[in-house]
């Protein structure tokens, strides 16, 4: 499908090839200053000390290395070694979110994605309950064709009666803090199915039947986005402003936007890549910036 949309109002009418808007869930269609991911991290280290008997000062470091090598806390927990009950883990990390209070509808950004005529669809590591609880605190429940969370590409669970016994008994883990990437060691691989790994993109494309050349991609990760360009996609980098290289690539080449939420600013690419230098400022992300992103890109 073709798509025409304008810039900004204007009479100018720009056409791309896109079929498919595919969205991130979390720090993405609402801002990181809503105040989950604080409290996401506060009660995975809270599961991390009180469920698998971790001690408590090597939390803080474990959840950076585990997050930066495996994509998420859960997938490096389960790479290194520890039997976790799936279900349990979301429960506890989620489960307790005060959704009401930290989320708002966002009634301009449903009326933007209901007014595009394309495939929209949301590509999250969270589970489906959490999702769930996010776009209707959003009011953003139908705004979606499919969504592909933690349950679409993983079991519903693995075997969880003995974790108590698993948190007293640290044998066999991975030292992961004690992990460096020059020493040689082959790092353990996880049997979680997420962002940023090329199987889970993969498997999402063939369940949404996306063809990554025709579809634009918002995330706020920049291995998430550097994968996704990887593999084809079009990419928008939300909430940071850096360089984001296609996977394996050591160039600073800048092929990604970035999105300061800070400053609710929207950069192009830098001068020379489209001939032009092109900023988007806007009071919101997706209602203002979404029909005028998609052609300069």
């Amino acid at each position: 499908m073709e798509q025409v949309l304008f810039d900004q109002g204007s009479k100018h009418a720009l056409s791309y090839n896109y079929d498919c808007l595919l969205f991130d869930l979390d720090d993405t269609l609402y801002p990181y200053s809503s105040g989950i991911a604080a409290h996401c991290m506060k009660h995975i280290q809270e599961y991390m000390i009180h469920q698998l008997g971790i001690e408590e000062s090597k939390v803080p470091d474990m959840c950076y290395k585990l997050y930066k090598y495996y994509g998420t806390t859960m997938s490096g927990l389960r790479a290194i070694g520890y039997e976790l009950d799936y279900d349990h883990f979301h429960s506890l990390v989620h489960g307790k979110l005060p959704y009401d209070h930290l989320l708002k509808p966002d009634l301009a950004l449903r009326n933007k994605l209901l007014s595009l005529p394309i495939q929209k669809v949301i590509f999250t590591n969270a589970d489906k309950r959490h999702t769930s609880e996010v776009l209707k605190r959003l009011e953003l429940e139908d705004c979606f064709e499919s969504i592909i969370c933690f349950e679409t590409l993983n079991p519903t669970n693995i075997d969880g009666g003995d974790e108590m016994k698993a948190s007293n008994d640290h044998s066999g883990i991975f030292d992961i803090l004690e992990y460096q990437p020059s020493s040689g060691v082959i790092l353990p691989e996880t049997p979680v199915v997420c962002k940023p790994f090329e199987l889970a993109f993969e498997q999402a494309f063939k369940i949404a039947k996306i063809d990554p050349t025709r579809t634009l991609f918002f995330d706020d990760s920049v291995q998430n986005v550097s994968m996704g360009k990887s593999l084809g996609l079009r990419t928008v980098l939300v909430g940071k402003s850096e360089v984001v290289p296609r996977k394996a690539e050591t160039s600073m080449s800048m092929s990604a936007r970035h999105f300061n939420k800070s400053r609710w600013t929207l950069n192009n690419r830098e001068p020379g890549m489209l001939g032009h230098s092109h900023k988007i400022r806007s009071s919101q992300f997706m209602p203002s910036n979404l029909p005028s992103l998609c052609p300069h890109i």
